[in-house]
């Protein structure tokens, strides 16, 4: 019997925020550290809802995919005994490395991606969301805190402890 499932989703799923300032600054990098990053208001999962990116077709679909498997899960936790942990995984790649200024924002190293399984398994029984999963970013405009305080995560590294290493 399944007790537990953790849900890749994606962040993907916000994507449509960055059509926003000061969202959008970051994505076009004109996004001003000196100004603009004390006061950035971080999205939350329980204060921001879902919002796909519109512009792309084929990430549109994929988004919406997403999405709808989030509430699905939301829907099993309401009616079932079941724990699951929906995951709005950052960019991961293969070189475990930011491979763009953007990239470096919404970052997810394999360690962290690791922790955060761990810690999503480890869970009570009873602890289900969704959750932000990236690594310490400079420019992160994702709040991690809900991940942190439910399930204990601890970020290991950030886009600039790794580049600092090449």
């Amino acid at each position: 019997d399944i007790h537990r499932i953790i849900y890749a989703s994606s962040g993907m799923v916000i994507h449509g925020y960055l059509d926003r300032q000061p969202y959008l600054s970051i994505f076009n990098e004109t996004f001003d550290d000196n100004t603009m990053l004390k006061g950035l208001r971080k999205l939350t999962v329980a204060d921001d809802p879902p919002l796909p990116d519109l512009t792309t077709p084929g990430r549109t679909v994929y988004s919406k995919g997403k999405i709808i498997c989030e509430q699905m899960a939301t829907d099993i936790v309401k009616n079932n005994s079941k724990s699951i942990s929906c995951a709005r995984f950052g960019a991961v790649n293969i070189e475990d490395k930011p491979e763009t200024t953007w990239n470096r924002t919404l970052w997810l190293s394999h360690r962290d991606l690791c922790s955060f399984i761990n810690k999503a398994l480890e869970a009570p029984l009873n602890m289900s969301g969704i959750y932000f999963v990236m690594s310490n970013n400079h420019r992160l405009w994702v709040d991690l805190e809900h991940t942190k305080k439910d399930l204990g995560y601890v970020l290991q590294d950030g886009d600039e402890k790794i580049l600092s290493w090449y």
